[in-house]
């Protein structure tokens, strides 16, 4: 809730207009009819259903989460399919002792690549395996010419607005989830299963 405001100032900046209360009852060739009987004239509609792992998930045995991830252990074990790690959006894993899971982001799916690498690596080797933790939650959402919005913690308290958080977001994008450079000792630094993405 504490993000609302912003994001409902960002998208009256872009011209987008609202329509709360009221949802798509049908899509015409032409138009969209709201359930409140308004038709919207319009040649495209975007719709956006929400996010799912990919199907290939579904082939791993075991539980999976409403989304079709593979819940699993703090290893990133596929707990009953031995040998197999998951990882990315096709893992649903603690990422800390507090009842909090992974999301589907980069921020979350660089780390887990990272554990899970190292540790089907660390199995192969008879290695000691290097638990997935990432306690602290970002998120960075870009809203365009308005700027963008820069929040932590899993409430989303805003810290960052506007041309600050925009700034954030450009270093994000350009730096942190960027591929290091060619050199072999920054690429290693990268792949230790504890770098930390978001200070």
């Amino acid at each position: 809730a504490d993000a609302l405001p912003y994001v409902s100032e960002a998208l009256a900046h872009a011209g987008v207009e609202g329509r709360p209360g009221v949802r798509v009852a049908a899509i015409e060739p032409d138009a969209v009819v709201l359930s409140s009987g308004e038709r919207i004239a319009t040649n495209t509609v975007v719709w956006t259903a929400g996010l799912r792992a990919s199907p290939l998930a579904a082939q791993i045995p075991g539980e999976h989460d409403p989304i079709g991830r593979v819940i699993g252990d703090s290893f990133l074990h596929a707990p009953e399919a031995p040998g197999v790690f998951v990882t990315g959006d096709t893992v649903k894993v603690a990422t800390d002792d507090q009842g909090n899971f992974n999301v589907m982001s980069c921020q979350h799916a660089m780390s887990l690549g990272r554990v899970a690498g190292y540790n089907a690596a660390a199995e192969l080797l008879g290695l000691p395996l290097h638990p997935y933790s990432q306690p602290k939650y970002v998120t960075c959402l870009d809203l365009g010419s308005w700027g963008a919005l820069y929040t932590e913690g899993w409430d989303r308290k805003v810290l960052y607005s506007r041309g600050d958080a925009k700034k954030i977001k450009t270093e994000i994008n350009t730096v942190w989830i960027y591929p290091p450079s060619p050199d072999r000792e920054a690429v290693f630094a990268l792949a230790r299963p504890d770098h930390v993405i978001v200070p």
